[in-house]
């Protein structure tokens, strides 16, 4: 792709949090945004507002864990746009995990949402981009797959698979000339609410975000003494982290 062409970027969750901001960023960074969600009206709200700042924008209103239901809802879309040169698989995020009121169904859930989502996401745009030999495939990881988190069992695992996939994508892709990017933020305060430590605010993170996803990083993880605390985590013994982390979990 040259410097003159216009990145065609599909993002999946578009409809709220991080999806929907690193929309308005990308477009008024001069992407072209495929917004992705399985709610109409924020989507439309989201598209107006990125054309009345002279973007552009289309959208998609499906659910990532319909394959098929996804692929149909793009075929207008991408008809018009043409092939979609730049995927971020954000849908995302999940109920907690309880042991006292342990539900297989949210569990199951969670994974659907990060992990078929994520599938679905990357078999729908792969081949394109394996034939122009070029592409950005941008996933949605999150700081939990660094390590199980308390009331977190389906969502942390189910972000450590995105990561191990990305990561696995990244070498297989490399010689098909498509680029990986894995984000990895932590925990993001929404718009208009104090952010305390640990969080980060929702500027902060699509703003940076944002620019490792133009700047096709490899990863990105924020914020920095998140990250840290989360590797000094890492380091405990089973034991001890458990006796940390007890009770901390979501109630």
């Amino acid at each position: 792709m040259s410097a003159t062409d216009r990145e065609i970027t599909l993002i999946t969750g578009a409809s709220a949090g991080i999806g929907y901001h690193l929309a308005k960023r990308l477009a008024a960074a001069g992407d072209t945004v495929i917004v992705l969600g399985r709610r109409r009206a924020p989507l439309d709200a989201l598209a107006a507002d990125i054309h009345r700042a002279g973007g552009r924008a289309y959208v998609a209103v499906a659910d990532v864990t319909d394959l098929e239901g996804m692929a149909a809802a793009l075929e207008q879309v991408v008809a018009d746009t043409g092939p979609v040169t730049r995927l971020i698989a954000n849908a995302g995020g999940g109920k907690p995990t309880f042991i006292d009121r342990f539900s297989v169904d949210d569990a199951r859930q969670t994974w659907r949402v990060n992990l078929d989502g994520t599938l679905h996401s990357v078999a729908y745009v792969l081949a394109d981009m394996r034939a122009a030999r070029s592409g950005h495939l941008v996933f949605m990881g999150s700081i939990a797959a660094a390590r199980g988190l308390p009331t977190a069992a389906a969502y942390s695992a189910a972000k450590a698979g995105v990561a191990r996939f990305a990561e696995s994508m990244a070498v297989d892709c490399q010689a098909a000339g498509i680029d990986v990017t894995l984000l990895e933020p932590g925990f993001v305060t929404k718009p208009g609410k104090r952010v305390k430590w640990p969080r980060m605010s929702m500027e902060r993170a699509t703003r940076d975000m944002a620019a490792a996803i133009i700047r096709r990083r490899p990863y990105w993880r924020g914020p920095r003494r998140l990250i840290f605390a989360a590797w000094v985590l890492r380091l405990l013994p089973s034991r001890a982290y458990n006796r940390l982390l007890a009770g901390r979990g979501r109630s």
